[in-house]
């Protein structure tokens, strides 16, 4: 059982405003004394269940927290992305889908994500390229399907291919 989930709505509520708090202010939380074992993993999950219940602003506000907490965790990167999403922020998302799959090794579910949201900017091309990339390279069965049928619906439009000159020419 989680730190969060041992919590009173009354604890809860106190947290989630502690942690706005700091979050308003520019500081951090490691920066406010020491951090129990499994908090962060109870500020996640507060976090989650913020997003997973629509208050995007609260979640934003946490997620971003926890970004800056720790900014090489993969999991509070890609849930501020998903809040971004959400928030048809679709740019914003497409970043910090493409800082989570440099720091997930070879995780291949922030490009399917960042994906969906160049496909919402209207930018099908890329939108392709992320879904092939995906569908060739990812193990988890249920979102190449879903890359799939992406590729399937953008079958007329042609695949974008990277220019690899400029690499060359700085080795």
């Amino acid at each position: 059982m989680s730190v969060y989930e041992k919590m009173s709505e009354k604890e809860l509520d106190q947290l989630a405003s502690y942690i706005v708090s700091i979050v308003q202010n520019g500081t951090s939380l490691k920066d406010e004394g020491a951090i129990p074992e499994g908090f962060m993993e109870g500020i996640y999950s507060f976090a989650y269940d913020f997003y997973q219940k629509g208050k995007l602003d609260e979640a934003e506000a946490i997620f971003k927290f926890l970004c800056l907490y720790d900014f090489y965790n993969v999991d509070y990167i890609m849930g501020l992305a998903a809040v971004k999403q959400l928030k048809k922020q679709y740019q914003a998302a497409i970043d910090l889908y493409a800082l989570a799959y440099l720091n997930a090794k070879n995780d291949y579910r922030p490009v399917f994500y960042a994906g969906q949201c160049n496909l919402s900017l209207g930018e099908k091309e890329k939108a392709k390229y992320c879904f092939d990339q995906v569908s060739k390279n990812i193990n988890d069965l249920s979102i190449k399907e879903r890359a799939n049928v992406y590729l399937e619906s953008l079958k007329d439009i042609p695949l974008a291919v990277l220019n690899t000159e400029k690499e060359e020419q700085y080795d």
